[in-house]
């Protein structure tokens, strides 16, 4: 079986998966989720990039709840 290639330098190694995703913002989490399942479909990459997806959608999903009962 021959290994996909990874062209997007936030996926090539794990460092550089946490590195990208520490100032990720919803659209970048979301485009390198897709990267991953078009790809190697890693689950580890797979479950931190949802992980960090899920943190950044409930911190800004607050703040809306905030602004309304305000």
């Amino acid at each position: 079986m021959i290994k996909k290639p990874v062209t997007n330098p936030a996926l090539q190694t794990w460092l550089a998966l946490n590195d990208a995703l520490r100032d990720a913002d919803e659209d970048i989490c979301q485009k390198l989720l897709k990267e991953e399942l078009k790809g190697r479909k890693r689950k580890q990459f797979i479950k931190r990039i949802h992980s960090r997806l899920n943190k950044v959608r409930a911190d800004r999903e607050r703040a809306e709840l905030e602004v309304k009962t305000v």
